[in-house]
């Protein structure tokens, strides 16, 4: 089997359609709330919920991507669909760069196998996750391919270092996913659906322990190397500046914590993050701005 896959040689059936990674954008150092509306537009890759955005703007009310939908709104259907849809590519994601892990370092004479352990836990736990949502999306009424795949979260996530590839992976992408997950559980609690909070609340204990992963082996990987750990975080902060989402991810305050998605701060501290980490997080986005 090869190793060190690149993002376009993930497989999918007819079901998938993908759009392109918006590198530029994640990238930025700088975003106006207009690039945001067109880039999350052009990922979300619906009609139906593209229609409804641009319903929002027409009518002066704040684009979907922009606030918190609560469950007793017109747009709460297809939030859900989309979320679900979301979250079950991120899961599949999270499966493919696990896998990858496994065997990328098969050969790595600085791996204990308790690595290899820790990243075939990570696999059965992600593919049970890919069920999870997979049943979620039926009980929302959403179908699998109904919304674009981006390959992002695995292109950005995955290294060919050991260490890089845990912080991306296990430490950004799954803590971007505890983010998402507890605004769900929040959701589900609000709409009174128990099989939404329960479910994600169950999948959300998975992602801590992966998480961890990413705290504990990053660390143990470059304790005695100063310069490898100085390299790792570079791309951790490069990693996490992709997963803001435009700068829509971070710590607000109590006014702001309903128009954007905030971080799970006690999730995060569960996976061993002190507020320092936290804090890297939530200052790794783009400033966003008004039109120039």
């Amino acid at each position: 089997m090869k190793k060190f896959m690149v993002p376009d040689e993930l497989q999918r059936d007819e079901r998938f359609t993908r759009t392109a990674v918006p590198l530029d954008f994640l990238m930025a150092e700088e975003v106006t709330v207009e690039q945001v509306e067109e880039t999350m537009m052009n990922l979300l890759g619906n009609d139906e919920v593209r229609k409804m955005m641009e319903d929002g703007q027409a009518t002066g009310g704040a684009p979907n991507v922009f606030r918190r939908v609560r469950p007793d709104e017109d747009d709460a259907p297809v939030f859900l669909k989309t979320q679900m849809h979301g979250i079950f590519i991120g899961e599949m994601q999270a499966l493919e760069a696990a896998g990858r892990s496994a065997w990328d370092f098969t050969d790595d004479d600085e791996l204990p196998w308790k690595f290899q352990l820790d990243m075939a836990r990570q696999c059965w736990d992600e593919t049970r996750h890919v069920e999870i949502y997979s049943a979620l999306l039926d009980h929302v009424g959403g179908e699998i391919g109904e919304f674009s795949e981006n390959l992002f979260l695995f292109e950005f996530g995955c290294s060919n270092d050991p260490a890089e590839r845990v912080v991306g992976v296990n430490r950004c992408l799954e803590g971007l996913a505890l983010d998402v997950f507890n605004d769900t559980i929040r959701f589900g609690k609000q709409a009174d659906d128990e099989a939404i909070w329960r479910s994600v609340d169950y999948v959300a204990a998975d992602e801590v322990t992966h998480v961890r992963f990413g705290q504990v082996w990053s660390k143990a990987l470059t304790e005695n190397d100063p310069d490898r750990r100085k390299k790792v975080v570079a791309f951790q902060r490069k990693v996490d500046r992709a997963f803001s989402l435009g700068g829509l991810r971070g710590s607000y305050d109590g006014a702001n914590t309903e128009q954007f998605l905030p971080l799970a701060i006690e999730f995060r501290k569960l996976a061993g993050f002190t507020d320092e980490d936290i804090a890297d997080v939530a200052g790794a986005g783009p400033k966003v701005v008004a039109s120039k």
